[in-house]
């Protein structure tokens, strides 16, 4: 196992509990919790190997489900004002 794939195991096992709770608090819903977790963590895999594990993983992954939650709850709202307008 490579250095990175260890870190991410690592961050897995110590900083999954703490990221969803965070979400959580943040945003109020566990299953957005659990998927934007879920999600830094697959961006994680992908960026990691190339950019090299950052020094304080938790920061990273609380920081990046932070934003993709920010980013969902945008495209939802966004999504939802598309179809009030077209219903008028």
């Amino acid at each position: 196992m490579s250095d990175v794939e260890e870190a991410i195991t690592r961050a897995h096992h110590e900083e999954w509990a703490r990221v969803v709770a965070a979400l959580t608090r943040r945003f109020g819903d566990l299953d957005i919790a659990e998927e934007a977790a879920a999600e830094a963590f697959a961006t994680a895999v992908e960026r990691w190997p190339a950019d090299g594990v950052p020094p304080n993983p938790g920061a990273w992954l609380t920081t990046t489900a932070n934003r993709k939650t920010i980013d969902r709850i945008r495209r939802e709202n966004k999504r939802d004002d598309k179809h009030k307008e077209a219903q008028m």
